[in-house]
């Protein structure tokens, strides 16, 4: 990755995420801690993100046009997100227990959820447990410690909890898809629950739009063999396709909102 496409994608990191650690950051994008620094020096000077000591904050002056501004919306892509929600919950039947992993993609899933429905549900994400109460009342909390840059809830009681539980369905995300079909993330922690979860659903669903094709991050905690459907809002490339057709996976794409 160019310096000036690893700067835009640690503006989206940082206003995505609320706050975000040098540390996180090379390990997200797989160079020294010096250059990270170098890359938030640069990007407050421009006034793109507010540094403090080991990390970054979103910028409050209202810059944001200078790279993209999207980098601000609470949710990046909604639309996207929006068409895989009305699309991913077809998938659920009356009964299903089901789990929601952390993300902005599971979230725009359980906003969408139908009344018709009744559904045993669980979440590492408080946000995903308070959006889930709306629909289904009671939710499961799993994990012991919040993350402050992606708010999932990661720790020895929630991988205690998920190797003992199974799902009919899991709402699965993730950072990366990697072109060899490897599914990745910057955080072991969150890495170790997402490889539980795939252990433990009997359909796993893999909600991401678009701009988690191609890449990579740093923990790798899944492959494509793992998943049941791939859920997305753009048509997948014939490289790609290729890759989660080998390993079987039934794939939804090219979608748009529909309601």
């Amino acid at each position: 990755m160019l310096p000036e496409e690893r700067r835009k994608e640690i503006v989206r990191k940082v206003n995505s995420s609320d706050r975000v650690t040098v540390e996180e950051l090379t390990e997200t994008f797989g160079v020294s801690g010096a250059t990270i620094r170098r890359d938030l020096a640069s990007l407050a000077e421009d006034g793109l993100i507010e540094r403090f000591h080991g990390g970054a904050l979103p910028a409050t002056n209202g810059r944001e046009d200078v790279t993209d501004a999207r980098v601000t919306n609470s949710v990046e892509n909604p639309n996207g997100k929006r068409a895989i929600a009305e699309r991913a919950v077809e998938e659920l039947s009356d009964g299903d227990a089901v789990f929601f992993d952390t993300g902005q993609t599971t979230m725009e899933v359980a906003r969408e959820l139908p009344e018709s429905v009744s559904l045993l549900v669980a979440t590492n994400s408080p946000e995903n447990a308070f959006e889930l109460r709306k629909a289904c009342g009671e939710v499961k909390v799993v994990g012991d410690s919040l993350r402050p840059t992606s708010d999932a809830l990661v720790g020895p009681s929630g991988e205690s909890y998920l190797r003992k539980t199974n799902f009919d369905i899991v709402f699965l995300e993730t950072d990366a898809i990697q072109q060899d079909g490897s599914l990745s993330v910057s955080n072991e922690d969150e890495a170790r629950i997402k490889s539980l979860l795939v252990d433990g659903g009997h359909r796993v669903i893999l909600v991401a739009d678009g701009s988690k094709l191609g890449q990579q991050s740093f923990r790798e905690f899944a492959t494509v063999d793992d998943i049941d459907v791939f859920i997305t809002d753009v048509a997948l490339g014939e490289d790609m396709r290729a890759v989660f057709d080998r390993a079987g996976v039934d794939v939804v794409d090219n979608l748009v909102v529909v309601s």
